[in-house]
């Protein structure tokens, strides 16, 4: 009886002394970010924070773009408040733009206007997902970098965003003849049009995009067809919807490619099977 009562009082000794031990830890609570709410009036600060989600995490930006670092697919943002002046003054640029303000929102409704130097048009049109609050939010992120922020949440771009705020309605365009046949290999399409700048072809690892390596082993031709003419119909876990939409739309494939073409494209991914 003796031994039991050691042995219960010794427990009891054990757990009270975890209990302290555990009370006497600082307990760090884990709240989820919130949303922030945007109000024509808020202040700049606000605009600033709400641009930085918006292009570091809700459009993935950071997967192609650095800041402080030269990107392999894409050019440093840092700076680019700076830069943005300078850019519509440059002999090269053929934008519409006559600011450095207007530059920054046509660089996110029509990234293909203006391409740095060194880098490919890869980048999609962004600024067509986006509400007037949020692309006034996005250029005050950009802005802060390396700029003074001048734009508001009263201010609106109907250059691009046509006058009712929102998206620039779609502007219908006339029949064009039938896209030429370039007699070329699926592989030489697929780099023809940077497919190969968001996936890999020669091994299972993730860019922007999935890796394509053995996607004739885990989907038929039909899949593959569907992926690239509607690709959001299914995206890929862990991958951003319209980035793909938005890039060939950006690079015209869908105007500019051929029903040959294209089956050169499908057949030729149909074909890659891992390296068996």
């Amino acid at each position: 009886m003796v031994t039991v009562l050691k042995v219960l009082v010794f427990n009891l000794a054990l757990i009270a002394f975890f209990l302290y031990v555990g009370n006497s830890i600082p307990q760090k609570s884990e709240q989820p970010p919130q949303e922030l709410t945007l109000a024509a009036d808020a202040p700049a600060a606000d605009f600033i924070a709400a641009g930085q989600l918006i292009v570091n995490d809700q459009n993935r930006c950071a997967q192609c773009h650095s800041i402080g670092k030269k990107g392999e697919r894409a050019p440093d943002l840092e700076g680019v408040g700076g830069r943005a002046e300078a850019r519509v003054k440059e002999p090269g640029y053929k934008g519409a733009a006559s600011n450095g303000t207007e530059y920054l929102v046509e660089s996110l409704h029509n990234p293909a206007v203006y391409v740095v130097e060194g880098y490919q048009p890869i980048m999609p049109p962004f600024g067509r997902q986006l509400s007037d609050m949020e692309v006034v939010a996005a250029v005050s992120f950009l802005q802060s970098l390396g700029g003074e922020v001048t734009v508001n949440g009263t201010m609106r771009f109907p250059k691009w965003r046509g006058e009712g705020g929102g998206a620039a309605p779609a502007v219908a365009v006339a029949a064009a003849a039938a896209p030429e046949v370039s007699g070329k290999r699926g592989d030489e399409l697929l780099q023809q049009w940077q497919c190969v700048t968001c996936h890999k072809l020669d091994g299972p690892d993730k860019t922007v995009g999935p890796s394509l390596w053995d996607i004739g082993a885990r989907k038929d031709t039909h899949y593959i067809r569907e992926s690239i003419l509607q690709p959001d119909a299914v995206v890929a876990e862990g991958f951003a919807p319209a980035v793909m939409q938005g890039t060939l739309d950006g690079l015209g494939f869908y105007q500019k490619v051929s029903l040959q073409d294209l089956n050169a494209i499908v057949d030729y991914l149909s074909s890659l099977k891992g390296g068996k």
